[in-house]
């Protein structure tokens, strides 16, 4: 029995905890503050007369636009743009009833002017909201002040200007005081502006383990701890994901208040550590003992999937001189790095928390992540708040001369590894590669860590860079800039490994990208000839017909003007400008006929049409009477606030909204009936519904369901308060006010799923197509850069392949958001998310091993591992893109694929065999002759092996998507062969034998 009281005590302790951490946050406090300040304004007459009979909107407003944010830069942003939204409407709204109200009262005329401005306001916030994504609260809030403003005394002359100044106060009232309850819980409570050093700290903790991981499996010992393969995949995929938030983060942060500039670099150094590790430290299987051997079929699906049980990596069974050479030097460039990351993730802390206590500033780091080189609480508060700053530059440097040390010594060990190397038969050659399969994986991992030195220096360099001016300049904040990117379009392109760019983020510069038009490149060239072609066929055309008629008899002078005039029109309509003319009016036309920005500003202006038709009618009519009675306006509202620009995101936040909303009816209710028109009750019961509601918001992540119970509680709850006289019962109204609302949550569904729907599944099998043939633009053009003359790379070449490289990242993660979306859409065909989530990792593997062919490709011995075997080469980059492009078509056809397919692997086999005989052949001439070239020759083949099995597994996942095109599914003794045969005589065969 105490036992029991003893867990209960336990129980209730905890949750005490909970609810006290969570009415401590800063932001519930000043909801919570906003929420009892603005139900008391709304409540006290002298006050809320200022808002007419509708001032409880100002409570809905409160919720729906200028909620409390996390930071005051946030709110700031959300206010101004709120107010100017507001105003925009108001204003708009104003002169249409004002032009209304010159003709007769409830006349045809007053009435259609009115619709009139409220569709060109809708059609003109969905426009601006779809093209604007940072301005859709702010059109949201112009089309709900204009709503109320047009839908009600069309055309009474006395009455313009009246809603529009109760609509002032409405709007200016909410923002106001949420403004001040920010400012009133920042004065007594430190807030933390900005998160985003912390998300690169904890990100640099993830690195170092991810580290650790890969290379006890690349050099493995047998005093390491065993290494959990299905850990090492988790934290890779969670490094992917840190790396696409640490972008967003930023991208957000960048037009706010901010003083985290100083370390935007290491963003593109987080990007290339974790590119380096996938594919230099790929999950692989390990040389186990016999009885952990595993099957082929799961050898060649080990890297998608891992494995549900910890699988250890023991030691090497056998000895490898090679891996013996490299496992010391690996092993102390690895810890090298572990203590460059750490130092800088300390520095990072240091420089932005000082105030903080010091046993908080590292409470993200787990018990297993803690180093030797971390600072302790002690440390910290022993260096004071301003002598941290030479105890760092002096672990600093420290750690970039270890780190230089360790790259220096691990890169002459590399070049001298191939000289110890015993010579092989030429049939002992034929049998097996020059070095074993194992020395390879470890060459490959040595190349990774010299790759992850050069990217650890500069961020010491960063980390210094920004600790030295800590001493000497002063806290500054960078304001927005005023610009498209601001109003929600993102920035272009920016390419960190552009060393011109990096030096000029470093510096503090803005480097404005420029974009690739040179007007001399040959595709440029290519199509100028097409177009040249068609236009001197017609030239010549024109020329042949004029020989033939002055051939003839001469013209009359009359004829002679008719023919000038004709073959003044046709030179004029072939010239070369006017063809550039005719063709951008054609991109023109294509665009505005093709654009998802006006498909959603019609449907937006198109529901609010239907939606607010019956406002419009006669005052004698029934309509009229029954829009009125019922309060019509919240149903236009609810349409335009759920309508999204996609159907899954409307079917999410619609089916939340509507449950949202009976919810706040069925409270709003309850709280009638037990407080009536008492103010004291009303503040109380809007203040304790408040709590649920924050806690949805900020702790569940329910916004979509919170935000609507909030709004149908006012108009339910304050209705007899503010019309005492009214006698329609409380349970109607709210019964009413909810089927309004969910009305038009239903009306924005359907809208959004039979006119011009925007279903996620066709746009990511588009998105998906496009990504596959941007990665074949990346082979091509790396294929281009390696079998050019010159060796080093113009500074526009290297641009253009990194662009292209952003380019597919931004593909890949559109792709994972529109899973996200598709999940919640409702479809009869079935959706498949499983491979389709496997789709975009193995596309998010090739673009890492991509990276990988460019980084070790501008090292390797050209004339022996290029030009000497360039017929091998054009072999394996015609194999790969046909395997690409036939995935292209089947995405974007939704046809299956053909049943053989030029074997890459057999094309690299070749060119493999090839590239060993010439480096064996270059070292028995001259045993001097190859050194770190050499490892990255081999460097080069085990990524490009790595390529081809990533490959092969998208073509299987394509083919259980669309299917194959076999000709060859009957089980003969003459026709089926092993996939293993197919290979080996150059074709891959994408029909599963095992599926008939």
């Amino acid at each position: 029995m105490t036992l029991d009281f003893r867990l209960l005590f336990l129980q209730l302790a905890d949750t005490l905890k909970t609810w006290a951490s969570f009415f401590a946050s800063k932001r519930v406090l000043a909801r919570l503050l906003s929420t009892f300040v603005c139900s008391v304004v709304v409540v006290i007459h002298p006050f809320s007369v200022l808002g007419g009979g509708s001032a409880f909107l100002a409570l809905t407003l409160k919720e729906l636009v200028f909620s409390v944010q996390d930071s005051l830069a946030q709110q700031l942003e959300l206010t101004v743009f709120s107010i100017l939204g507001a105003f925009t409407g108001i204003g708009v709204s104003t002169l249409g009833k004002f032009i209304a109200a010159q003709y007769p009262e409830d006349s045809a005329r007053a009435r259609a002017t009115c619709a009139i401005f409220l569709v060109f306001i809708a059609f003109a916030a969905g426009l601006v909201k779809s093209r604007l994504p940072r301005l859709a609260l702010s059109m949201r809030i112009s089309c709900f002040v204009s709503v109320w403003i047009l839908t009600t005394d069309i055309g009474v002359r006395p009455r313009v200007l009246d809603a529009s100044g109760h609509f002032l106060w409405i709007v200016l009232c909410p923002a106001v005081l949420c403004l001040c309850a920010l400012l009133a819980v920042m004065a007594f409570l430190r807030w933390s502006v900005t998160n985003f050093e912390r998300d690169i700290a904890s990100t640099f903790v993830v690195v170092q383990q991810c580290m650790r991981m890969g290379l006890a499996l690349a050099f493995p010992h047998p005093d390491d701890p065993p290494v959990d393969l299905e850990q090492y995949q988790k934290l890779k995929v969670e490094l992917l994901g840190r790396s696409i938030r640490l972008n967003e983060n930023y991208s957000q942060a960048a037009f706010e208040l901010r003083i985290v500039r100083s370390i935007r670099p290491l963003i593109g150094i987080v990007e290339h550590l974790r590119r380096e590790i996938a594919w230099g430290m790929p999950m692989r299987e390990r040389t186990l003992p016999t009885r952990h051997t595993l099957s082929p079929k799961t050898q060649s699906r080990l890297f998608q999937s891992p494995p549900v049980t910890p699988l250890p990596s023991p030691p090497l069974p056998f000895v490898n001189p090679v891996v013996d050479a490299l496992e010391g030097p690996a092993r102390a460039l690895g810890e090298a790095l572990v203590d460059a990351t750490q130092c800088v993730e300390q520095t990072i802390v240091l420089a932005f928390h000082q105030a903080e206590p010091p046993a908080r500033l590292f409470s993200w780091r787990s018990g297993g992540a803690d180093g030797p080189g971390k600072l302790g609480a002690e440390d910290v508060a022993e260096m004071g708040q301003h002598g941290w700053t030479f105890c760092q530059l002096d672990a600093i440097l420290n750690a970039e001369k270890r780190l230089l040390a360790a790259r220096d010594d691990a890169r002459e060990q590399l070049g001298s590894v191939f000289k110890e190397l015993l010579v092989e038969g030429e049939e002992e050659l034929r049998q097996r590669p020059l070095i074993p399969k194992d020395a390879l994986c470890c060459c490959l991992a040595m190349i990774a860590l010299l790759q992850m030195a050069q990217e650890a220096r500069v961020a010491l360099q960063v980390a210094g860079r920004f600790t030295k001016c800590y001493e000497t300049s002063r806290p500054r904040l960078w304001y927005p800039r005023l610009s498209l990117a601001w109003l929600g379009v993102p920035h272009g392109p920016f390419v960190a490994d552009d060393p011109h760019a990096l030096s000029a983020m470093m510096s503090g510069n803005d480097v404005l990208p420029s974009a690739d038009t040179n007007v001399d490149a040959p595709e440029w060239k290519q199509g100028l000839r097409e177009h040249a072609f068609g236009l001197d066929v017609r030239r010549a055309a024109m020329k042949t017909a004029r020989m033939t008629v002055a051939g003839k008899e001469p013209p009359t002078p009359a004829a002679r003007g008719r023919w000038s005039a004709a073959e003044w029109a046709q030179r004029l309509w072939a010239n070369g400008r006017s063809v550039q003319l005719r063709m951008r009016l054609w991109k023109m036309h294509r665009s505005l006929r093709h654009s998802s920005h006006l498909r959603h500003a019609f449907k937006n202006a198109c529901g609010v049409a239907l939606l607010s038709m019956p406002a419009f009618l006669p005052a004698t009519s029934s309509g009229r009477k029954w829009f009125a009675d019922v309060h019509g306006q919240w149903m236009v509202i609810s349409f335009l606030w759920v309508l999204e620009t996609n159907t899954g995101a409307t079917w999410r936040t619609g089916y939340l909204r509507i449950l949202g909303t009976c919810l706040g009816a069925i409270y709003a209710y309850i709280a009638y009936l037990i407080c009536k028109t008492n103010p004291y009750g009303i503040v109380a019961l809007v203040v304790a519904a408040e709590i649920p509601m924050t806690w949805l918001i900020t702790r569940a992540g329910l916004g979509q369901l919170s935000v609507p119970a909030s709004i149908a509680l006012p108009p339910i709850l304050l209705a007899k308060y503010f019309n005492p006289t009214a006698t329609q019962p409380v349970v109607v109204l709210a019964l009413l006010r909810a089927g309004m609302i969910s009305a038009g949550m239903l009306a924005a569904l359907l809208m959004n799923s039979v006119v011009f729907p925007r279903h996620a599944r066709v746009y990511f099998l588009s998105d998906t197509s496009r990504t596959l043939g941007l990665l074949t633009d990346l082979y091509l053009a790396l294929g281009h850069e390696i079998l050019q003359d010159r060796h080093v790379l113009t500074r526009e070449q290297r641009r253009k392949t990194l662009k292209l490289e952003l380019e597919i990242r931004d593909h890949l993660n559109r792709l994972s958001a529109q899973i996200a979306m598709m999940h919640n859409e409702m479809s009869l065909l079935p959706k498949p998310l499983r491979h389709y989530r496997r789709v975009v990792t193995v596309l998010q593997n090739i673009l890492d091993l991509m990276t990988g062919l460019r980084k070790t490709r501008e090292n390797i011995p050209r004339k022996l591992c290029v030009a000497e075997v360039f017929k091998e080469r054009r072999e394996i980059v015609s194999c790969v893109c046909i395997a690409l492009f036939a995935c292209q078509h089947a995405f974007r056809a939704r046809e299956p694929l053909p049943q053989f397919l030029p074997s890459s692997r057999h094309a690299f086999k070749t060119l493999e065999g090839h590239i060993h005989s010439r480096l064996k052949q270059a070292r028995d001439e001259d045993p001097d002759a190859l050194g770190l070239s050499a490892v990255y020759a081999f460097a080069e083949q085990q990524v490009l092996r790595s390529l081809i099995d990533t490959l092969e597994a998208l073509l299987e996942v394509t083919g259980s998507l669309f299917g194959t095109s076999a000709w060859l599914t009957h089980e003969s003794h003459v026709t089926m062969s092993p996939k293993h045969e197919d290979h080996e005589h150059g074709w891959y065969s994408t029909f599963r034998w095992e599926e008939v």
